[in-house]
């Protein structure tokens, strides 16, 4: 029997994923102890003021820490904050090697733990070479380590030189996109607003009835479903429009990943929810938080089941970037929107008029995918036969000025991840 690959910062990443929400405005971040092949102790960052991952995790190991080697998603914090330096706690837990797939860009911490570790006798790996030498043989702590992720990995190869290679490379790529918005909120003190969108392979997102209502129309297969909802688990909240939340009444809830619910976001725009909306509506009768509702006119009937932010400025953009304000002063370091037609036509718009102007973008990743089952679109053309749906709805017109920057195939559907030119 081939033995399989494991890697302990994937470990210790999914850890991370139960730290969003409860660390902001902090940065998620997971860790595992390993002592002779086996993870002795795991943990993730708490809330403000608490523990950190790397504390969490010794605290777990106890005594097993000594001698041992602690896995960190991001690099370990060295100055006095709200709590003491993890450098300081992993020194006098007596950690022989240390291993952090990313460097922290707060300028306190950034490069300043390696040497410090270092200078107390500790062995330190980061970056690519730490998830490299992150891999072994076999899963000998009994937990998955193949859970889907938004870059997965193959975990069935022998342990030799160019399989350990390409695991680590995979899994320091998947760490580098987890911490890509941590990145941003950082350098800009802004949430980093990333888009998800799915097409047809003739370009339709969605169908139209009769009346002219959208009707959510299913295009892509599970595969990428669970990748959609990896992105939910490893962003502070997700934003729908108020079309997209009549039409399809979705829950916002992660289901198919690891991971915390989001803060669930309604751009209401001019819309005002009547009661019979709301009482149908599976967001706000949801159990958990009461979701967030951006909108430009009063809400009188949300009273008791939302937080309200009510938008007074004269267009579209302005009152985005007033939401994004509001959402970056409360620490949040992703938002992801899954917009309807009229709300993905706004921030195309939006971000144009914003390159011309040099202002902020409306977003700053843009998540494309495109189904390449044709069946989906003979779907809907008996549908529109039928008389069951008028027409098609089209998915928007891409801005321009975009880049293409990566890509991925889950099954029959493509992803093409698109940045602002």
């Amino acid at each position: 029997m081939t033995p399989e690959i494991t890697n302990f910062m994937q470990f210790a990443l999914e850890q991370a994923f139960f730290a969003i929400g409860e660390s902001r405005p902090n940065p998620a971040v997971g860790a595992v102890v390993v002592k002779d092949g086996i993870v002795v102790g795991k943990g993730r960052t708490q809330r403000p003021g608490s523990a950190h991952a790397e504390v969490m995790a010794l605290r777990d190991a106890g005594e097993l820490a000594r001698g041992a080697s602690i896995f960190v998603t991001l690099e370990p914090c060295c100055h006095y904050g709200r709590t003491p330096p993890c450098t300081k706690a992993i020194i006098e837990a007596g950690i022989q090697k240390v291993y952090f797939a990313h460097s922290d860009p707060n300028p306190v911490v950034h490069g300043k733990s390696r040497k410090i570790l270092e200078e107390a006798g500790v062995e330190v790996h980061e970056g690519v070479d730490a998830c490299i030498l992150a891999c072994v043989e076999d899963c000998s702590n009994g937990e998955s380590c193949t859970e889907c992720r938004v870059f997965e990995f193959t975990s069935s190869l022998p342990l030799d030189k160019a399989s350990r290679e390409a695991e680590g490379l995979a899994v320091f790529a998947e760490v580098e996109r987890y911490f890509e918005a941590y990145d941003y909120f950082v350098s800009t003190k802004r949430t980093f607003v990333e888009v998800k969108s799915a097409v047809s392979q003739d370009g339709f997102m969605g169908c139209v009835d009769k009346a002219g209502n959208h009707l959510p129309l299913a295009i892509t297969k599970q595969g990428a479903n669970c990748w959609n909802h990896e992105l939910r688990a490893m962003s502070d909240a997700v934003l729908v429009g108020a079309g997209t939340l009549l039409a399809d009444n979705p829950g916002l809830d992660v289901r198919y990943a690891a991971g915390n619910n989001p803060v669930k976001i309604v751009w209401a725009g001019h819309h005002e929810f009547t009661a019979d909306e709301i009482s149908r509506l599976k967001i706000f009768s949801a159990s958990d938080a009461k979701p967030i509702v951006f909108s430009c006119v009063a809400q009188p009937k949300l009273l008791n089941v939302a937080e309200c932010v009510i938008l007074l400025n004269d267009s579209f953009a302005e009152n985005w970037r007033a939401m994004v304000d509001d959402l970056s002063a409360r620490g949040m370091h992703r938002l992801m929107v899954e917009p309807g037609a009229g709300l993905a036509r706004e921030l195309f718009n939006g971000a144009a008029v914003a390159q011309s102007q040099n202002a902020q973008p409306l977003w700053n990743r843009l998540d494309l995918w495109r189904s390449t089952d044709s069946s989906v679109d003979i779907a809907l053309e008996n549908l529109i036969e039928s008389g069951a749906v008028k027409a098609g709805l089209e998915y928007p017109e891409l801005p321009a000025n975009i880049v293409a920057k990566e890509s991925a195939v889950i099954g029959p559907d493509v992803l093409t991840v698109y940045y602002p030119g």
